[in-house]
């Protein structure tokens, strides 16, 4: 799991058609390993292969235009009456999705929509969510359009880990 961890990038630019169904379910599964508070789980995933909505998803934030390029995206849906915990749990779900398709040798992007009333709205509407529900954040996946290295220890500050106290 360290590889993965290592590896992980943020990943906005895409090589077309490189998303097996095999390696679509082995991402998915990861998800379902997610922990929950009270084991409630709280939340749903929404795949999106079709290129008009994935076109349409691109446009609901200025942050949000690599989407159109990925073959798949995934919408991490959380439900806040179930749980107030729903962030935390989403949040979990999305690093366990973003490890996997690390792991599948692909690469994602988290796309922040929990936090923008307007693209929250949108993209509600794009996929038929429920008021109810929120979105937390989109995943696009595909084949990284290019390698990036590796995060090395030398990347971070060790005095970003405190002993005993805050020192």
């Amino acid at each position: 799991m360290i590889s993965a961890i290592k590896k992980r990038r943020s990943v906005r630019e895409y090589l077309a058609g490189s998303v097996s169904e095999e390696k679509l379910t082995a991402i998915l599964t990861s998800a379902m390993y997610s922990p929950s508070a009270n084991a409630i789980y709280p939340w749903e995933l929404v795949v999106v292969k079709n290129p008009q909505t994935k076109d349409l998803l691109s446009k609901v934030t200025p942050w949000s235009t690599h989407i159109k390029e990925a073959d798949v995206v995934i919408a991490v849906v959380g439900n806040e009456k179930e749980s107030p915990d729903w962030v935390e749990d989403c949040s979990i779900v999305a690093e366990h999705l973003w490890l996997a398709i690390t792991d599948e040798d692909l690469g994602s992007c988290w796309t922040q929509i929990r936090g923008n009333d307007n693209a929250e709205k949108e993209v509600k509407e794009i996929l038929g969510i429920p008021s109810e529900n929120r979105v937390l954040c989109l995943m696009p996946i595909g084949t990284p359009a290019k390698t990036l290295p590796e995060h090395t220890e030398e990347e971070f500050n060790k005095t970003k880990i405190k002993y005993e106290k805050y020192k």
